[in-house]
């Protein structure tokens, strides 16, 4: 019985059967996932969320990339769905009930202009993607642009802010691929 529950993480609430399944291959340290659940209200009926952290291997201090998945209900058909945010810094993607993904440079996309906002994107040193819009949601460009971060080692991004002053963040992409992936898992896992 013990290892059923060690392989597949169910979470319960007292009086309601609301469970995320985390798959197995998540639960050992050792491939660099942390993985805890704590209660929180997302949805009345499904209170629990997933917390994932993926530190990548090697002797390098990397960031790690911090996931949190939930049940939410969504506004068009009110049934619950798992959303997922992961996240380094102020570099956020959201993964929604449907799969998609979108990608918010939260530091950038702030204040009264903030759908305005355009960030401009160097990737481990190649040519600037100048002129992304600050809040990618899930369209062709989106899928594009994280490949390329999947597939990278360092973002750099800038922006200008309202003293026309340029701001540059820079991101560590080891396990990013990683932590979508495991979004991916944990979503399927849940269908």
């Amino acid at each position: 019985m013990k290892r059923i529950v060690a392989l597949s993480l169910v979470l319960f609430t007292a009086s309601i059967h609301a469970e995320i399944v985390v798959p197995a291959k998540y639960l050992d340290p050792a491939n660099g996932y942390d993985i805890k659940q704590t209660p929180q209200r997302l949805s009345q009926e499904n209170p629990f969320i997933v917390e994932m952290a993926y530190s990548a291997g090697g002797n390098e201090h990397r960031e790690n990339w911090h996931t949190k998945c939930g049940y939410e209900t969504n506004y068009t058909t009110g049934f619950d769905e798992i959303i997922c945010d992961t996240r380094q810094n102020n570099l956020m993607i959201l993964t929604h009930g449907d799969f998609k993904k979108s990608v918010v440079f939260m530091d950038a996309f702030q204040g009264a202009d903030r759908f305005k906002t355009k960030v401009n994107l160097k990737l481990d040193g190649g040519n600037v993607m100048a002129g992304i819009p600050a809040d990618l949601l899930g369209d062709n460009q989106t899928d594009i642009i994280l490949r390329k971060l999947e597939g990278g080692k360092e973002l750099i991004y800038t922006w200008k802010k309202a003293n026309g002053q340029f701001e540059k963040v820079k991101i560590d992409l080891y396990g990013l691929k990683e932590s979508l992936e495991f979004v991916d898992a944990l979503k399927t896992a849940n269908r």
